[in-house]
């Protein structure tokens, strides 16, 4: 998610409409210092606005996320790229946010690859065995990395 690519959007829109900051602001019950750190890039409005922000706007929320207005031709693609985004970035409200939103969002990326990786090889010793020849690491290093991901995403009941 690209906070100062969103925020220039929201900006764009807002102007759009011909309204202030402070206009904003009141429409959705906020400050128009809040609405100035959106438009800045520096954080992102609270998830409980999405809602009226995209109303007061005319966008949708895959626009909003996405930083800019979606035709037919590249919605659901998109849509699918933002949906993505956006749990993403609810699980890093959830997060102690020690790290920025890039960083963490950049670390589910690897996560991900990495498991479809590891995944491609007919069985966990050729996995196992590439992770070594890879990393350089010891083949206890490499199983124990192996069975983090695979636990990773494997659904319990």
């Amino acid at each position: 998610m690209d906070q100062i690519k969103i925020g220039k959007f929201i900006a764009q829109c807002r102007k759009e409409k011909a309204i202030t900051q402070e206009q904003l602001a009141k429409m959705l019950n906020t400050t128009n210092k809040s609405v100035s750190k959106w438009e800045n890039g520096k954080c992102m409005p609270d998830s409980a606005l999405y809602e009226d922000l995209c109303k007061v706007l005319n966008i949708t929320i895959n626009e909003l996320f996405c930083g800019h207005r979606m035709n037919s031709s590249n919605i659901k693609e998109e849509a699918n790229l933002q949906l993505m985004q956006m749990l993403k970035y609810k699980l890093y409200c959830l997060s102690d946010k020690t790290i920025s939103f890039s960083q963490f969002s950049h670390a589910l990326d690897g996560i991900a690859e990495t498991t479809t990786l590891l995944k491609s090889f007919n069985s966990k010793e050729e996995a196992i065995s590439f992770l070594v020849k890879e990393s350089g690491g010891s083949f206890d290093e490499c199983s124990k990395a192996y069975d983090f991901y695979m636990q990773l995403f494997t659904i319990k009941e």
